[in-house]
């Protein structure tokens, strides 16, 4: 099914047996004004292509999926093969599995849109439901005027090797659009043609010819069905169809169904829509971010463009930025005496931006904070007087642990080498802060939505971060620390409970739109309390529990062999009752296995709603203390889309420590970074 109409139509004999309708040839199939530039790419070619390589080199490559999207903005669909954005459609990958019915040559790219598919046993994706107009994938495409499309490294259609595991190829534009019988459902199936056909494409194995060599008026063959009027093209040399899916004469050859073998017809292959200078591109194939960015322009570097990545300019590598201060190359290619790394690096002289442009406060910090708290959550104890000037907020989780929320104000936060100095001073010191790939992501190589150094004793929270000793350690740091310290005491005691200094400090950098997602601190190497020093931008921390004691069951559906029974849990009272009828020996292990599992169906799935909420203000600092807190809590921290620092300090158990790592937790304050709560 096309989807546009033809501009034209002539009448001409078929190319292929047709059975039914009228046949027409159109000089154009899709209306080339509306048809606009796009980006294609394919596969390095696996089993069954030739080994030789290809004679070109593609203008951007990545060697995983994550780098591609961080530095080409036309595709930023880390998982799905369609990129579409404000209803265009600006991405398109040509995956190891294209579907059945495709096709890629110098020119031309010919696969089916994904969605609604899943892998069988033999892994190969399979349509779930039908496909239509009213999916987001589709109507992007069909409205789309900038698509492009970057590949992969399995695909087998070219029966060549590309370099890479994803090659950009080049701006193409969608000519056809169309539904055909894919087993047993309707899927889609899109055309796409190269824009510049005078030059030679990097994956060709030939020049292709002038265009004054090149027949434009050459278009597949059209008929009009005789039963929905709807005018469809020749696509297959067995004999023309009907594209419509809602007609009752779809994918059938005359009155037959169509042969489950179908091999495209040439003039489908071979028909080139002609050359229009007013089709330009929306973005450059190639972006050249650096050239945009002024490094004396300190708020340009902290936005989501600038921390995304950029393409190598010596050797086209997309590059995530994994640095604070910018990007390195990581390529390790071969030349013809071994291996040679791309030593491209391009560092960034950040100058430090004012708390001004972070926080929108009139006078940036209060001298009193008001705050208020919603109701939906847990309301704090208020205390104004124990840690003056800092306002105590204390949220108590019985049989939990408490969480003590200490909210600063402009007299602490302004004082000498206070929160103010530090954020400016931490900018512009080298503290190593680095993204790192996750070890536990859906898809590979992707890195943390921030920056992150460790000092003091090794310490693995989502990633593995290699530990700077805290003699490594600049004044700032200690400062901090010093603070920290002194936090992490006065909630302690005041839990009365036995104070253990932290020997680790974990600092995190987000730039604008990063967060960190809900986890837990709850490593058997940490001791019960980590505490939080926040500077600059203003950001929300949500408290919940976790899906397995709030359900009382895991993921899996299997009922916990121990089930706590929380205070706000799901079904609590019931629970609760059923637990203490076990308790009593009202009823047997096994009455009680029964009777909860049953219960356990009533309820409605999914996570559990926050239970307690915090704005976190520049120069606040958070304790939160209890073992119980990180086994059935967990946290997320989501910032305002501007520079924030997070400094958190834990005491690492050091019988849990590598001993040739110990000295690295060892240190001691001078007396300016000793911290006494003013």
């Amino acid at each position: 099914m096309s989807p546009r109409k033809p501009a034209r139509a002539t009448e001409r004999s078929p190319g292929g047996p047709v059975k039914s309708g009228r046949i027409t040839r159109s000089r154009v199939s899709i209306n080339a004004a509306e048809s606009r530039r796009r980006t294609a790419g394919v596969e390095r070619g696996g089993r069954g292509a030739s080994p030789a390589p290809m004679t070109g080199h593609p203008p951007a490559w990545a060697e995983c999926r994550p780098e591609l999207c961080d530095a080409l903005p036309w595709f930023r669909a880390v998982q799905g093969g369609v990129y579409h954005n404000g209803n265009l459609c600006l991405g398109f990958l040509i995956d190891a599995d294209c579907g059945i019915r495709s096709y890629v040559d110098e020119e031309i790219v010919i696969t089916r849109v994904g969605g609604g598919c899943t892998k069988d046993a033999d892994g190969n994706l399979v349509l779930l439901r039908d496909q239509d107009n009213d999916s987001s994938a589709m109507s992007s495409i069909a409205n789309s005027m900038n698509l492009k499309i970057p590949p992969g490294d399995r695909n087998t259609l070219l029966g060549r090797k590309p370099p890479h595991r994803y090659n950009v190829m080049a701006y193409f534009r969608v000519t056809h659009l169309w539904y055909e019988k894919i087993g047993k459902k309707t899927g889609a199936k899109v055309r796409f043609e190269k824009l510049d056909l005078s030059s030679r494409s990097w994956w060709a194995t030939k020049s292709p010819p002038s265009l004054e060599e090149r027949n434009f008026d050459l278009q597949p063959a059209q008929a009009r069905c005789v039963a929905c009027c709807q005018i469809s093209p020749q696509i297959y040399n067995e004999g023309w169809m009907c594209l419509r899916p809602s007609c009752r004469r779809f994918w059938t050859i005359g009155t037959s169904s169509s042969p489950s073998n179908l091999s495209f017809h040439p003039d489908f292959l071979g028909a080139r829509l002609p050359p229009d200078l007013t089709i330009q591109p929306h973005y450059t194939l190639v972006p050249d971010l650096l050239s945009t960015l002024a490094e004396a322009d300190g708020d340009m570097l902290t936005k989501r463009i600038a921390w995304k990545g950029i393409v190598c300019p010596r050797c086209a590598r997309c590059i995530s930025r994994r640095f604070w201060r910018g990007w390195r190359c990581a390529d390790v290619g071969l030349s013809a005496g071994g291996s040679h790394r791309c030593t491209f690096e391009k560092m960034l002289g950040m100058r430090p931006i004012s708390l001004r442009s972070v926080i929108d406060d009139l006078e940036i910090s209060p001298i009193k904070r008001a705050l208020g708290f919603d109701p939906k959550f847990m309301v704090p104890e208020i205390d104004d007087r124990t840690l003056h000037p800092y306002r105590k907020l204390t949220y108590r989780i019985p049989g939990v642990g408490n969480i003590t929320h200490l909210v600063s104000n402009r007299a602490i936060n302004t004082r000498p080498n206070g929160p103010d100095d530090l954020f400016e001073q931490l900018q512009g010191a080298d503290l190593g802060l680095r993204r790192y790939p996750l070890q536990q992501s859906v898809v590979a190589g992707t890195l943390t939505a921030h920056f992150a150094v460790n000092y003091g004793m090794p310490y693995k929270y989502v990633v593995s971060v290699a530990s700077k000793g805290f003699n490594e350690s600049c004044d700032e740091i200690l400062r901090a620390l010093g603070r920290l310290t002194w936090a992490t005491k006065q909630a302690v005691t005041d839990a009365g409970d036995c104070f253990l200094p932290p020997n680790e400090l974990l600092v995190l950098g987000y730039l604008e739109d990063m967060k960190i997602g809900y986890h837990d601190d709850g490593e058997s190497s940490l001791g019960p309390t980590i505490a939080t020093l926040s500077l600059g931008a203003k950001s929300t921390m949500l408290i919940r529990m976790k899906h397995k004691y709030y359900h009382g069951y895991s993921k899996a559906k299997k009922p916990l062999s121990e089930d706590p029974v929380l205070e706000g849990c799901e079904n609590h009272h019931r629970r609760q009752a059923l637990k203490s009828r076990l308790t009593d020996g009202s009823i047997s292990q096994s009455m009680y296995d029964d009777l909860h599992a049953g219960l356990l169906k009533t309820g409605r799935g999914g996570e559990a709603s926050p239970c307690i909420r915090m704005e976190l203000n520049h120069g606040d600092l958070v304790v939160m203390h209890g073992e119980n807190l990180q086994k059935y809590y967990e946290h997320s921290v989501v910032p305002e889309k501007r520079l924030r620092f997070a400094l958190t300090a834990r005491h690492i158990k050091p019988e849990h420590v590598d001993a040739t790592e110990l000295e690295k937790g060892q240190f001691s304050l001078a007396q300016d970074q000793v911290y006494d709560g003013r």
